[in-house]
This record gives C-alpha cells, sequence and structure tokens, in this order.
C-alpha cells in the first residue's frame, strides 16, 4: 500500500460541502469578530485629530536686467530641479532638534502644555506633495486644539531657521492650519471590516484544519475514500428501546 493511500485527501468539492455545511457557525464568528473589532475602536480607543500646514520651498529668484529701467525676474527651471531636490534637507531641517525645541519653548508660552522636542517628533509627519516643492507637515494629536496651535508654530518658526541655516532659500506657507472636527484614527470603519475579515478566515481554516486532521471514520464513504477499497459490508446501527414495565414484578 503506498504511503500516501494512508493520508486523507480533501479536494476543493469537498472543502466546499465541509464550509457550506458549517456556514452558520462561520456567520457567526465572522460578525462577532466585526462587533468586538467596532467596540473597541469606537469605545476604547483614544481618538486622534489631526492639523496639517502647507509650505513651498524655492530657491531665490535670478533678476535678468531688460533695460535700465525694467527688471524681469524669472523662475529657472534649474531652479525648480534644485528645489524638489532639497525638500528631503528641509525636510529633516523641519524636524530637527533646534527647530523643534523653539516649537516646544513658544508651545509652552502660548498654551501652559510641555511637549518635549521627542513628543513633538512622535506626533509631527512631514512629506512632499506629489513630487513638488510643496511640503505637508501634519501634527497628529488627541486634543485638537493643541494639533493646530503646534502646526501653526511651526509655520511662524519653521521658515526662518531653515533660511538661516540653508542660503538663498525662500519658504512661504500657504495653508494654515484649522482645528479638525472629526478623528482622523482609530478608523472605525476599517477597523469593523477587518475584524469581521479576520473572523472569516479564522474560521474557516479552523474548520478545514479539523476536517483534515479528523482521523475517525464516521461513514462507510471515509474508508473508501483513505483505503481505496470497497466496503463489502457494514453492521447497522441498532436501536434498542426498552419499556421499564417489562422489569416490573408482577
Amino acid at each position: 500500500m503506498n504511503n500516501t493511500n494512508d493520508l486523507e485527501q480533501i479536494d476543493i468539492k469537498r472543502m466546499i460541502e465541509i464550509v457550506l455545511d458549517r456556514i452558520v457557525s462561520i456567520v457567526v464568528i465572522t460578525l462577532v469578530f466585526g462587533l468586538v473589532s467596532f467596540a473597541l475602536s469606537k469605545y476604547f480607543i483614544t481618538p486622534k485629530y489631526e492639523s496639517s500646514i502647507t509650505m513651498y520651498i524655492n530657491n531665490r529668484r535670478s533678476t535678468t536686467s531688460i533695460d535700465q529701467e525694467n527688471v524681469e525676474t524669472k523662475t529657472l527651471s534649474s531652479d525648480i530641479t534644485a528645489s524638489q531636490q532639497l525638500v528631503p534637507t528641509y525636510i529633516e531641517m523641519l524636524k530637527s532638534n533646534n527647530v523643534l525645541q523653539t516649537v516646544s519653548d513658544t508651545v509652552e508660552k502660548k498654551t501652559g502644555e510641555v511637549y518635549t522636542v521627542n513628543k513633538l517628533k512622535g506626533m509631527i509627519e512631514a512629506e512632499a506633495v506629489s513630487n513638488t516643492e510643496i511640503i505637508k507637515v501634519s501634527v497628529r494629536l488627541v486634543d485638537a486644539a493643541i494639533a493646530r496651535e503646534i502646526a501653526n508654530t511651526i509655520a511662524d518658526v519653521a521658515p526662518d531657521k531653515i533660511q538661516n541655516f540653508i542660503e538663498r532659500s525662500d519658504v512661504r506657507i500657504i495653508d494654515r492650519a484649522k482645528i479638525s472636527t472629526s478623528p482622523v484614527s482609530p478608523n472605525v470603519r476599517n477597523n469593523t471590516i477587518l475584524g469581521a475579515l479576520l473572523g472569516l478566515v479564522l474560521s474557516i481554516s479552523f474548520i478545514l484544519l479539523r476536517e483534515l486532521f479528523d482521523v475517525r471514520v464516521k461513514s462507510a464513504d471515509d474508508l473508501v475514500m483513505r483505503f481505496q477499497y470497497p466496503v463489502l459490508g457494514s453492521i447497522p446501527e441498532i436501536y434498542v428501546s426498552y419499556d421499564d414495565n417489562v422489569f416490573d414484578e408482577e
């Protein structure tokens, strides 16, 4: 007998049948995981709010004399390319200890709240907008008002700091921060969907694995499937009902 005959083979059709037989349990487990994820996201995770500013970075414009009375300013393509290449440097400058320490001191004077440089680094994100010279700086915090205050303080402090360190730089604020009215995290909808999907995958996996490693013989079909031999006969189950009165003494 081949060793492969000792292993129970479950084909796709059989797997689908197993899943359909347990469909009620799968649906219940999926709903339970989804509801638990919803409850955790809605009532047990502290929401965070985000405020952001955008700033435009560029090399200073070069001037070309047209005549003695008029001067035309032009933004050269090389300046734009150079500005885009310098964006990562500006981002690192924004997150530097020098800039954030000034932000920390200014926020403390305005609000009385103390945020160390390390804390600020954990709540601030800076990134280029679609490979342009525009940088978006976002502040994420549980207090929407403080998040706005920190973002606007960065807008007030960062341009002068950057221009002092990088020659020929021109930093201008495009948009200042506003108070966010809706939290950015947790995402209750996404968490609920992910929780339900997790419950679905785990329930189906558990049912299939349990069936795969179940070596009990439950029917004649199981014997045929496992050993590939026909069943010549079987002993039927006999149900006997005893009447208690038969054993009563007269």
